[in-house]
């Protein structure tokens, strides 16, 4: 099937993680500032939010993996859930940026920006884990696979530099809620291409699929899942309060226009495009795993001129050490992943690509509660509260929030991924699938 012209192109194939992007990054990133400082609503609220979004958000996960590798329609396991979140992800992206004027700035404001972060989140979870369970699918050969995920990472650093770098010059012309508007757009359209473009493979959908405690059983006893999972737990804990951070760097760090985020975010994700091409190349030359390693204390140790940064242009410099970090866990995270589903198929014969991406998902979308607990932090620590009462020290707030607490848990990330383990590929091609 992959010989076949007319799909499973690797660049059609990317094009859904580049609309992913587009409007995930846009909320990701500016949602937290545009209620604070555009609105006006409390961090504390904000935190509360986060809270009630982090649990509900964790455990949709899984039951999204074991409902897509269980479904069987004529068009395959992925495909209708994709048809179907797609649009749900769109519309509550925009209704995010469009809370009513009538709403003021209290418990109403709070229960709006909870409901829509919840429903964005639950789109772009169904969405996710049943657009990163067809790499594995599609793409057989190692060299192969990592040649689509190197685009498509590629593509999801383009759409950062539109959904992160853009977003505060649009918002300055048209504003919040048009630029939602039109990158939500934008987003579903790229998404619904690329996915039509996309074939399953049917002996995939045939195999007899096991239930959910078993399932969860075979998770709970890969200990390569745990470790995976909780260094995936901290990068994206970071790579969070990075982007949650940048306006707030920007304004009170530097002291400088809100727009100067623009020009920061460009030269982090810039960069890290042609860097991905670098980092593709070492995947194939050294492997996954020790790869992986390299990228996570490259990322963390970037960080740290950051903090000792006071104008625009050492900072965009610094940035572009950040950028090759990002460029080079972004380009192993579904690498190392494909390696756990390749070991857990030859294990017990199923294919639960959904299952495991969801398992990990479940884990490391709980990076909310890390992020939630900064911002608390924030608010005891330095009584960073909004934009209106921002404290008296907010610049050491903004340097904490987007550089000393991602380092801490970075040097959380490299650690747990020292631990893990991975059996050679012949010695998985050797091992006979287990009983379900």
């Amino acid at each position: 099937m992959e010989k076949n012209k007319t799909c499973n192109r690797p660049w059609r194939y990317s094009l859904a993680m580049f609309g992913l992007s587009i409007a995930g990054y846009m909320y990701v990133t500016y949602g937290t500032f545009f209620y604070t400082e555009t609105i006006g609503l409390s961090m504390k609220l904000i935190a509360l939010g986060n809270v009630l979004y982090a649990v509900w958000d964790a455990f949709n996960d899984p039951i999204a993996g074991y409902l897509s590798d269980r479904t069987r329609t004529r068009w395959g396991r992925r495909k209708p859930w994709l048809l179907v979140s797609v649009p749900v992800f769109v519309l509550s992206s925009i209704l995010f940026f469009s809370p009513p004027a009538s709403l003021g700035t209290g418990v109403g404001l709070a229960v709006y920006f909870t409901v829509f972060l919840m429903l964005t989140e639950t789109g772009n979870t169904i969405s996710t884990v049943n657009y990163h369970s067809l790499l594995p699918e599609l793409y057989r050969d190692e060299k192969r696979r990592n040649h689509a995920n190197a685009l498509r990472q590629a593509m999801q650093l383009v759409g950062m530099i539109i959904g992160v770098s853009l977003v505060p010059m649009i918002t300055a012309a048209i504003g919040y809620r048009a630029t939602a508007l039109a990158l939500g757009l934008l987003s579903g359209a790229l998404i619904l291409y690329s996915i039509l473009g996309c074939r399953e493979r049917s002996e995939f959908s045939q195999s007899e699929q096991p239930g959910l405690l078993a399932s969860l059983k075979a998770l709970a006893t890969n200990a390569n899942f745990w470790l995976v999972s909780v260094s995936h737990f901290f990068y994206q804990s970071t790579s969070g309060l990075l982007l949650a951070g940048i306006p707030f760097y920007i304004k009170y760090a530097l002291q400088l226009p809100d727009s100067n985020a623009t020009f920061l975010s460009a030269a982090v994700f810039v960069s890290a495009i042609p860097s991905m091409y670098l980092w593709y190349r070492l995947i194939n030359r050294l492997g996954t795993l020790k790869c992986w390693r390299i990228a996570l204390a490259w990322l963390g140790l970037s960080l740290v001129p950051m903090y000792f940064v006071h104008s625009l242009l050492p900072a965009c410099l610094a940035g572009v050490l950040v950028g090759v970090g990002i460029a080079g866990v972004t380009a192993n995270l579904d690498m190392v992943n494909s390696v756990l589903i390749e070991d857990d198929a030859a294990r017990y014969g199923v294919r639960r690509e959904a299952t495991f991406f969801a398992g990990i998902s479940f884990i490391t979308r709980l990076s909310s509660l890390t992020r939630s607990g900064v911002f608390l932090l924030l608010f005891t620590l330095f009584g960073f509260e909004s934009g209106e009462n921002p404290g008296a020290m907010p610049g050491t707030a903004a340097r904490f929030m987007m550089i000393v607490f991602p380092i801490a848990l970075m040097s959380l990330s490299v650690c747990a991924s020292l631990l893990v383990r991975f059996r050679a590929p012949a010695a998985r091609a050797a091992k006979p699938a287990a009983k379900l």
